[in-house]
């Protein structure tokens, strides 16, 4: 085939591979898939995001693999949230890229030792606006693009705040205590039967079923990245229902939608 047919042949599919492929995307890594959620959804197809903890996997005993770790040297921002990953990593990250800019959700917005800020409405809207500056600072021709992108994220969120507020159940049940800020926003009590990162004695299970009791507990949330049993030892001696809910859904707003609707 001449070069000339050749790229008759295919000069369209090539045009059109360009039109939809940004030139240059801003590769960015993050630790967990809720954020890239968050990044994704202010960036759009003007970021390439790297997750160094997969989906299914817990970010406080995951170990990254050399593929994972290598990725990293292609990024120009590094995003944490303070899970036990980031702690064990940060120097391995910074000793790979020394250039990438490590920005730090935790840091900037969490002011307890529970690091699962992207499970709060307010908390999102803060790092939205953190991931915003962050991509205008390195990206400002595409400043536009990134505030709309970030005002139609934070109208979202608002949204799902008024959705929140309307729960009638005041008090659940977790395993980890996933969903503090959660609770925190919307002014309910979280149980957790997780103690300090330890499965529960008999007597403290008991504790925790003479609680639930006294708050009237009607529903246990697990989460597939978590030990069940006990929940559901729980949940059957109170008489709960038992929902399912991970924590770690690629678009935080999906899991605090689950949240809403499990305690409506």
């Amino acid at each position: 085939m001449s070069v000339k047919k050749w790229i008759i042949d295919n000069g369209k599919w090539i045009i059109l591979f360009f039109l939809l492929t940004p030139l240059f995307a801003i590769n960015v890594s993050v630790t967990i898939l809720p954020q890239k959620g968050v990044v994704k959804a202010i960036g759009g197809d003007k970021v390439s995001v790297n997750v160094m903890v997969p989906p299914g996997n817990s970010p406080a005993t995951y170990s990254p693999n050399f593929k994972e770790l290598k990725a990293l040297k292609d990024s120009k921002v590094y995003f944490t949230i303070g899970v036990p990953f980031d702690k064990k990593y940060i120097g391995k990250i910074k000793e790979i890229n020394p250039n990438i800019q490590i920005i730090d959700f935790g840091k900037l917005v969490n002011k307890t030792n529970n690091p699962h800020i992207w499970l709060s409405p307010a908390l999102l809207m803060l790092e939205a606006k953190t991931v915003l500056n962050t991509l205008i600072k390195n990206d400002p021709e595409n400043k536009d693009f990134y505030i709309k992108n970030y005002q139609n994220y934070v109208e979202s969120l608002s949204n799902l705040e008024k959705e929140g507020f309307n729960v009638t159940q005041k008090a659940f049940i977790t395993f980890h205590p996933s969903f503090f800020y959660f609770a925190r926003d919307f002014m309910l009590k979280q149980i957790a039967i997780e103690k300090e990162g330890k499965s529960p004695s008999f007597s403290y299970l008991a504790k925790i079923i003479e609680v639930a009791k006294q708050n009237g507990v009607k529903t246990v949330i697990i989460s597939p990245e978590f030990p069940t049993k006990y929940a559901k030892i729980v949940a059957s001696k109170i008489g709960a229902k038992v929902v399912v809910i991970s924590p770690l859904n690629e678009d935080p707003r999906v899991t605090i939608k689950e949240l809403i609707k499990a305690l409506k």
